[in-house]
């Protein structure tokens, strides 16, 4: 078996290679929570196709970190999903009125801090009580429409595909729902890994990012520093995405994906990753799910699944 040098060598050589059939590096002006990303600054993170062996995912996360998987759930069904979610918080006023509640169209309004869920009540203003997004998104995450997407069986079957060895998958109940909208301030998602906030137990659990509908470059989806696995890291790390990959990092690279309704990301629980500011031009709301699977068998971080 090659070494993981070698693989992330070859990794590298891949990426340079591979090229997406809509979208240029260097046409894209992405920006992260401190300063813009240029293209000097990003790689493609090649997908895998719906029909990936759990071997190839799985070899994938072990040697690069993190795999882009297409079309793991119907894309119907995901979008089902985002109908619902704009459904429960339109009475709040954050979509753009005569829109379809799918499209998740942003109002517009300047003040961002109005339409915060419970992933950034710390900067909401005032009683949170008081503010109507805050309290339908809050009662959104428990929703049984919410807690069934999930732990649905697509991503359920994916996990044991990608470790057959797990007697009792199963998605933690702590998942976390996150609305970002676009051109709103300090919303990017800062560097860090995962292991760090589920340090109550062993890394083995498995971390899924879904992009509930589509995520373009420009919508900030996540997006991950290239070869970290084997880097030491302190869980948060930076707010500032550009400058962590220059200083830190090396020079290293933040790969970024054009995701889908459907397509599901699985990344490493040492897998330094952070995510874009939304600068989409059509004023699209990104949503998004945190999901973290486990083996109900084995160890796991307890705290997790209250």
């Amino acid at each position: 078996m090659p070494s993981i040098s070698q693989i992330q060598k070859d990794a590298a050589v891949e990426r340079e290679t591979w090229q997406h059939p809509n979208y240029k590096l260097s046409d894209l002006k992405l920006e992260s929570s401190v300063g813009s990303i240029d293209g000097s600054q990003i790689a493609w993170l090649k997908p895998l196709p719906a029909d990936a062996s759990g071997e190839e995912i799985l070899r994938e996360l072990e040697t690069k970190g993190v795999a882009h998987v297409k079309g793991v759930m119907p894309r119907e069904y995901v979008l089902d999903m985002r109908r619902k979610w704009f459904e429960q918080v339109a009475p709040s006023g954050v979509l753009k009125e005569g829109t379809d509640p799918v499209d998740g169209i942003y109002c517009g309004k300047e003040d961002t801090t109005e339409f915060l869920g419970p992933e950034g009540a710390a900067f909401i203003k005032g009683p949170r009580e008081e503010n109507a997004h805050f309290m339908l998104a809050t009662e959104a995450h428990s929703a049984p429409w919410a807690r069934e997407f999930a732990e649905n069986q697509y991503l359920v079957n994916a996990a044991k595909r990608i470790h057959p060895q797990w007697k009792d998958p199963f998605c933690m109940r702590r998942q976390i729902f996150r609305s970002n909208l676009p051109f709103a301030k300090g919303t990017a998602t800062g560097v860090h890994y995962d292991h760090i906030f589920l340090r109550g137990g062993p890394p083995t659990f498995l971390t899924a990012w879904v992009p509930i509908g589509d995520c373009n470059p420009n919508q900030g989806g996540l997006m991950y520093l290239e070869d970290t696995l084997e880097m030491a890291a302190q869980g948060f790390l930076s707010r500032d995405a550009v400058g962590y990959a220059r200083e830190v990092g090396g020079g290293r690279r933040w790969l970024i994906g054009d995701y889908e309704a459907g397509d599901a990301v699985f990344h490493h629980s040492f897998m330094i990753h952070a995510s874009g500011r939304n600068v989409d031009p059509e004023g699209r709301i990104r949503l998004s799910a945190d999901l973290r699977f486990a083996d109900r068998a084995a160890a796991y971080d307890r705290r997790w699944d209250k």
